[in-house]
């Protein structure tokens, strides 16, 4: 369960590439378009680009600030991609789809439970959960779904995210947040692709890259919802509270802090006590400390001692500590109050 930072590069595949990527309607449910929930504050306005997908050259101070995803308290599109390899390659079944839907079923539950405990009501939509048709395609996936994630791999995806009809979707659900679940017929280690301050308009796409198999488990073992739910948290500005976190505040002394304090923590470990998968239920906690940094809560337990926290604005990421973050602290766009 790791989050990178997986660079765009600068020339997209040829339309060819998406030439198969089409609906899988039968495998993603139906239901009527829904009214989207009033959010505690309000979602970045879509602004229509003028390339692909909409989006493309016109972003909002927001957006650049909190990448696709936006915040947790904002509507947010969790848009599903299934990949499957060339011919005779790894292949996603319409019962193993159905399986994956049903895992982030619990997982999308467990974070709107969870985050509702904070007083915050989410609203995400999702492959199975008030669609329009579906929120998912299926595509043929040329680049390759090894463990090495090369160039070719984040080339891919990143055509894939950008070639989606936003413009759509932001029309329809009211929310210009969309956050990519990005499904790999294989084994290996989930991750997440976030958008850094640093970023600006650019590596604006977030997406989660969730193994079919768990690489640390027997094969056959699938990915659980909390897996995914630690992923999707990622998107919204959840650091990992591990040792090893590449996020620049998570110290072994914080580390340390959350262990003693929240040893059920999400963002701290995926596994049951015993260290097996569990896929029934999500049996973690949203500590006080990822409620704050996914913009929840006004402050944490432990925030005098872990001052580095907070400097950052919630729902953000930040590769270079020399980075002058006070530009990003004025617009108060953070939910921190019930939702309407």
């Amino acid at each position: 369960m790791t989050k990178r930072r997986l660079p765009v590069l600068a020339a997209l595949l040829a339309a060819a590439l998406l030439a198969g990527c089409v609906p899988r309607a039968q495998s993603l449910a139906q239901r009527p378009v829904p009214s989207p929930t009033a959010a505690a504050s309000p979602a970045p306005s879509p602004t229509p680009g003028q390339g692909l997908g909409g989006w493309q050259l016109e972003r909002t101070a927001d957006q650049q600030k909190y990448g696709s995803a936006g915040l947790l308290a904002w509507p947010c599109i969790l848009f599903s991609i299934y990949l499957d390899e060339p011919e005779g390659g790894a292949v996603w079944t319409d019962e193993e789809i159905a399986q994956s839907q049903q895992t982030l079923a619990t997982a999308v539950d467990w974070i709107e439970e969870q985050a509702a405990g904070y007083g915050v009501t989410p609203r995400l939509y999702y492959g199975t959960d008030d669609l329009i048709a579906h929120l998912g395609w299926t595509a043929p996936f040329v680049g390759g779904t090894g463990a090495d994630e090369g160039p070719s791999f984040r080339e891919e995806i990143e055509n894939l995210c950008t070639r989606l009809d936003s413009d759509t979707l932001a029309q329809t659900y009211g929310t210009s947040s969309i956050g990519f679940l990005v499904f790999l017929p294989v084994s290996g280690c989930s991750f997440t692709a976030v958008h850094f301050l640093e970023d600006g308009s650019t590596y604006y796409h977030e997406y989660s890259c969730l193994y079919k198999e768990n690489a640390f488990f027997p094969a056959g073992s699938a990915e659980s919802p909390t897996v995914y739910a630690h992923e999707i948290l990622h998107q919204f500005g959840a650091p990992d509270l591990y040792s090893g976190s590449n996020d620049l505040y998570v110290t072994d002394e914080l580390v340390s802090y959350v262990a003693e304090n929240w040893p059920d923590s999400i963002m701290m470990d995926t596994y049951n006590p015993d260290g097996t998968l569990q896929y029934d239920a999500i049996e973690k906690s949203l500590c006080p400390l990822t409620a704050f940094r996914l913009g929840l809560t006004a402050t944490f337990p432990g925030i005098e001692q872990f001052p580095a926290a907070a400097e950052d604005p919630p729902g953000t990421f930040r590769m270079d500590p020399q980075t002058d973050v006070s530009r990003w602290q004025d617009n108060g766009a953070v939910a921190t109050a019930p939702a309407a």
